[in-house]
């Protein structure tokens, strides 16, 4: 008779971080802000410098501002760390994204 294998299990009282959810769902608002940046964009035929500047500055903000509380929530103990790194990660992401895109426009003009 084959002998079943022990599942480790571990009980704690660990629960979900409301702000890390907050800061992750957060996280999605420099994706939105882009894709508005892009149609915007085309919309005027690229001559939407300034536009595109100003939301590009407030993504770079959302980012930065979201990527701070999600590291902080992921700091905590006694905290399940899905959202709050996720958010970290999309944050990350958007901000190199974006942080791109205005190297390139410097080095375009």
């Amino acid at each position: 008779m084959r002998r079943k294998k022990r599942a480790d299990y571990k009980f704690t009282k660990k629960k979900h971080s409301g702000a890390g959810a907050v800061a992750f769902a957060f996280s999605f608002v420099p994706l939105a802000l882009f894709i508005y940046a892009v149609t915007l964009s085309y919309q005027s035929g690229g001559n939407a410098q300034e536009k595109v500047g100003c939301i590009g500055v407030a993504a770079i903000l959302a980012a930065l501002l979201t990527l701070r509380v999600s590291i902080h929530e992921a700091r905590k103990e006694n905290v399940i760390k899905n959202a709050p790194v996720a958010g970290a990660v999309m944050s990350v992401l958007m901000l190199t994204g974006w942080i791109a895109v205005y190297v390139l426009g410097w080095i375009a003009a």
